[in-house]
């Protein structure tokens, strides 16, 4: 019988889910001399997918499908 691969999915990968995480956060957080500017830009495109992101589940919610 042939054993399934592993996953990061399984327990007992909380290590390497903190690590890559932090690589995560690293990357996505701007450098402390982004222009403000820049920032309220990147908010607003947030803001935006947010909205967006509630707009699909309200109307996912209104019209489920059979």
């Amino acid at each position: 019988m042939a054993s399934r691969p592993r996953t990061l999915l399984e327990s007992g990968h909380e290590a390497e889910w903190a690590r890559l995480n932090a690589e995560k956060r690293k990357a996505l957080t701007p450098p402390p001399d982004t222009p403000i500017g820049e920032l309220l830009r990147r908010g607003q495109a947030l803001s935006s997918q947010a909205t967006g992101l509630l707009r699909a589940v309200d109307h996912a919610n209104e019209h489920p499908r059979p």
